[in-house]
């Protein structure tokens, strides 16, 4: 999603929608089209493009009382993603024995696996990488950015407002960022 509930999210939306009508060669002249667009724009190479695609995780995924954010995202990237441990390590920034560890304790905690969770919001990995938030500040602060208010963040992430406030604002704090009394 681009924005909270504004013009950004329903373009994106309708862009997608019409996306879907196209037929295959359409899809392919468009995305070339494109592709074409962002290294004229940005000055970036077709190499750097294709691959940056990240893992992707969905707000879904904190919809539960057993895991804690690290596992929930752990789990998840194993599991649905079939990402290998050292991909998810690298990924978030982490070591291979703190994701294998990490992922063993989640597995047990939650034998089921994630399905139908929620993708109001997809979170990429990249923002979850940055070592000096914890991983649930940067979760709240990803989504916060996105003007969710404390209670619509807590609701998401199955916690407490009073929860999302203090994170939010040890994440305020560690951006620097004046704070409102």
């Amino acid at each position: 999603m681009l924005g909270k509930k504004g013009v950004e999210s329903e373009d994106a939306n309708r862009i997608i929608s019409s996306f879907q009508n196209l037929s295959k060669e359409e899809k392919i002249e468009l995305i070339s089209r494109f592709i074409d667009e962002l290294k004229r724009i940005h000055e970036v190479s077709e190499q750097e493009l294709l691959h940056k695609k990240e893992a992707m995780i969905p707000v879904g995924v904190f919809g539960n009382d057993a895991l804690s954010s690290l596992e929930a995202i752990v789990k998840f990237m194993r599991e649905n993603l079939k990402m290998r441990f050292s991909k998810i390590a690298k990924s978030l920034n982490r070591s291979n024995k703190t994701i294998w560890a990490t992922y063993s304790k989640a597995s047990k905690k939650m034998p089921s696996s994630f399905d139908n969770v929620s993708r109001q919001i997809i979170i990429p990995s990249s923002a979850i990488s940055n070592r000096s938030y914890s991983t649930l500040e940067s979760v709240v602060g990803f989504v916060k950015d996105l003007d969710y208010s404390n209670h619509e963040v807590a609701e998401m992430l199955h916690l407490d407002d009073r929860t999302i406030w203090t994170v939010w604002d040890r994440v305020k704090k560690k951006r620097g960022m004046k704070l409102e009394q």
